[in-house]
């Protein structure tokens, strides 16, 4: 049987540690966030709301520094109540829509940013 790879070698993209707001919103309203990381393909964040996995999300966020709102979509791959932490939970969000511009900012963004474990 075949070890498991390290989790950080398992990840098709790198992450780079951010702590910035973003606003979720899945058919019901706009919810804050607060990301913990961001990569070319996805995000995690912490929010003070549950959003059920699998279920698509608009996600909007100014990447620090810059002035210009990227509105992307994404699909929520995990989200679980965060311990000893009363309605926060820790969610996880593949991107499954983008321009090629947010794209590139998030290339430039996470080239630069200090990277996540």
């Amino acid at each position: 049987m075949a070890t498991p790879s390290p989790q950080s070698e398992r990840r098709r993209a790198v992450r780079a540690l951010a702590d910035f707001p973003v606003r979720l919103s899945e058919g019901k309203g706009t919810e804050p966030a607060i990301l913990r990381d961001i990569s070319e393909i996805g995000l995690a964040c912490v929010s003070p709301e549950s959003i059920d996995e699998m279920t698509l999300v608009g996600i909007d966020f100014s990447l620090p520094g810059a002035s210009e709102v990227h509105h992307v979509k994404g699909a929520v791959v995990r989200c679980e109540a965060l311990p000893k932490s009363r309605g926060r939970f820790d969610m996880a969000i593949y991107f499954t829509e983008m321009t090629p511009v947010t794209r590139a900012a998030l290339r430039g963004y996470v080239g630069k940013a200090k990277k996540a474990p």
